[in-house]
């Protein structure tokens, strides 16, 4: 979907990347994922579908709006779904800076604080492309 070549080559080197975090928490974080039954990131194959859909339907979400909306409409959602980005990993941040998500493992919490990261990285992308489109076009 996306023509830059190195922008494709960044999301999949995060992807896995993220992945391979979020499948390596430690024993207590291993009981967790047991315990609470989080079966989508107990294997790195797991983890690496649910890491890969989460970022696929992203980028499904985006380019839609980018081909459907004109600019202006697709700045007001590229902002608000920056803005629930954000808010993922300020839940995410909270969640994590618990003392019992805190005994979890360095590998797991930099995992889970890695996706929204993603996310925020490719909506304030598309963000960008948009207002600059925007600016070139202001009739649209």
């Amino acid at each position: 979907m996306t023509k830059n070549l190195s922008t494709t080559l960044l999301l999949v080197i995060l992807a896995v990347t993220d992945a391979y975090l979020l499948s390596h928490p430690n024993l207590i974080g291993r009981i967790g994922v047991f315990i609470y039954k989080h079966d989508y990131i107990k294997t790195f194959p797991r983890a690496l579908a649910t890491v890969v859909l989460v970022i696929g339907v992203s980028l499904f979400l985006c380019e839609v709006v980018r081909r459907a909306t004109p600019p202006r409409t697709a700045l007001t959602w590229y902002s608000l779904l920056l803005v629930l980005g954000i808010a993922l990993f300020a839940y995410v941040y909270l969640t994590f800076s618990s003392f019992t998500y805190g005994l979890t493992g360095k590998s797991f919490i930099y995992g889970a604080h890695l996706l929204p990261i993603i996310l925020i990285g490719l909506f304030g992308r598309y963000l960008i492309l948009a207002f600059n489109q925007a600016r070139k076009n202001p009739d649209l």
